[in-house]
């Protein structure tokens, strides 16, 4: 009985060590996972957006941005707040159209260029996830976001976007990978402000990656 008992543990060990190694055995690489995940969210034409940051200032956190948006393309469109403003953008083409809060009238500018700069991270999402190079990167673990199951990546990165880093540094990502569509649909960006030395936090979080989105600007209908 005893023999039994102690085979029977052995197997139990063996099993429990198995499947382990399967588990480990089955984890990608992280970086080639990142890799991946960046390439596909680029090449994706269209998707939806919400973005926050917020940020601490005099040892209060203040939301700073709360927009959700739009990409078709090269045309985008975004809709929130922004330093406690309302702000709505349309971009098609290379035209801009800029809904003034006060009279609800819409501007139209045909040159982009100041307020892109300006206004980079809302208009081009992607601008956060342009990075030069990753660091070491970090296979965290899997977690549900939006239903889809994912994993986790962190990363200390150097970022190519020139306003972001003249402003920030010491970046640190965390990355959501969406195990079916190897795409990112979720990333946390943690960074420290040069200037007062409080922290920042930025989500950005993805959705309807590669639908079909009609953007036209104000007063047209599909």
């Amino acid at each position: 009985m005893r023999k039994k008992i102690i085979i029977g543990a052995i197997v139990v060990c063996i099993i429990l060590i198995v499947g382990v190694l399967i588990g480990v055995l089955r984890q990608p690489d992280p970086d080639q996972l990142v890799s991946q995940a960046l390439e596909n969210l680029n090449k994706a034409n269209s998707f939806s957006y919400h973005l926050t940051q917020q940020q601490i200032v005099n040892g209060k956190e203040r939301l700073l941005t709360q927009i959700t948006g739009y990409k078709s393309g090269d045309n985008i469109q975004i809709q929130g707040q922004l330093a406690g403003s309302n702000v709505e953008m349309i971009q098609v083409n290379n035209v801009l159209y800029n809904k003034d809060p006060f009279s609800g009238k819409w501007l139209k500018f045909s040159d982009v260029t100041i307020v892109q700069k300006v206004f980079l991270v809302e208009l081009d999402p992607m601008a956060t996830l342009q990075l030069k190079e990753c660091g070491e990167v970090v296979l965290k673990g899997e977690e549900v976001v939006n239903s889809k199951k994912c994993w986790v990546c962190t990363l200390k990165p150097s970022v190519q976007n020139q306003l972001m880093e003249s402003l920030w540094t010491d970046f640190e990502y965390t990355l959501f990978i969406a195990k079916s569509a190897k795409t990112i649909i979720k990333a946390e960006v943690k960074a420290i402000n040069k200037e007062t030395e409080e922290p920042m936090v930025l989500v950005l979080e993805f959705n309807d990656i590669g639908r079909k989105i009609t953007i036209q600007p104000p007063g047209r209908s599909e």
